[in-house]
């Protein structure tokens, strides 16, 4: 299947302004059978409505970037979103579980009784220009509504690299006394876990900009080497050896893969901060 890519606009329209003109079959032949009939559905409700004055592929979707695993992301353009706040507006779609996003009126995470996920989120034609979600494909567009185009990402925040490193030494300060001494491996098993996310988001982190991708694309945030390392830890049962050994494996990665993580970024590794907690491992006896 070809790929597609958003088109800028020309002619009468703003040249600053993204359209979408891709066949909705081609962005949505990748997902899994059954969701054809829910956009359907949505259709059928909102399409005979003239509040609605447009109907989006978003997400993975709107990006060419859907596969099997990718959920239905909708954006419905209104005139007047609050209508839309009562999710019964979509009952048609036979969810089992409804979840309002927050600070979002109108805006409603569904799963369906066939376990189908259909986001919907309703925008007001005045807040189109301002919309995060810029890359789109009309299902139908009564006025030929334009968005702005992608946004050129920003580099990585160094203030929260810098708190990140932070709470990995504070964290590193409470695991000799409070796992180690009280021999509670259950937490300690937590606190590997915890370990190696904070490992995963400085490494997130130290990639910006990175390219627009959903919240579920983890991996697709790192690097191949950076993966490697993460994949490379070892998740412990909870028992003495095995948490001790991961601890230790996955400190040693934050100090060392970690560490350059930062520094490339441009941040400053708290040596005397690092030194202070192995002094407080090393009169634990456990570095």
């Amino acid at each position: 299947m070809t790929r597609f890519r958003n088109r800028p606009v020309s002619g009468p329209q703003s040249a600053a302004a993204y359209v979408v003109g891709v066949d909705v079959a081609e962005a949505m032949a990748p997902l899994e059978s059954g969701y054809e009939l829910l956009l359907a559905k949505v259709r059928a409700v909102v399409e005979p409505d003239p509040e609605v004055r447009a109907l989006w592929l978003a997400g993975s979707l709107g990006r060419g970037a859907a596969d099997a695993g990718s959920d239905l992301d909708l954006i419905v353009t209104v005139t007047a979103p609050d209508r839309f706040a009562d999710p019964d507006i979509w009952r048609s779609l036979d969810p089992v579980i409804t979840t309002p996003l927050p600070g979002m009126v109108g805006c409603f995470a569904f799963t369906t009784r066939s376990g189908l996920r259909v986001d919907v989120v309703v925008e007001g034609v005045d807040d189109l220009p301002r919309t995060g979600a810029r890359q789109r494909i009309a299902v139908f567009n009564r006025d030929g509504l334009t968005v702005p185009p992608p946004s050129p990402g920003v580099g990585p925040d160094l203030d929260r690299m810098q708190a990140i490193v932070t709470e990995y030494m504070r964290q590193g300060a409470l695991f000799p006394a409070a796992v180690v001494a009280r021999e509670d491996w259950l937490l300690g098993q937590v606190a590997v876990h915890n370990y190696g996310l904070m490992l995963y988001e400085l490494f997130v982190e130290s990639n910006r900009p990175l390219p627009e991708t959903g919240v579920k694309r983890w991996s697709d945030k790192l690097s191949p080497q950076q993966r490697e390392v993460l994949a490379s830890l070892s998740p412990p049962r909870a028992a003495r050896d095995e948490v001790l050994a991961a601890m230790k494996e996955v400190r040693a990665a934050t100090s060392t893969h970690g560490r350059t993580a930062l520094e490339s970024a441009g941040g400053t590794w708290p040596t005397e901060l690092d030194e202070t907690v192995h002094g407080y491992w090393v009169r634990h006896h456990l570095a």
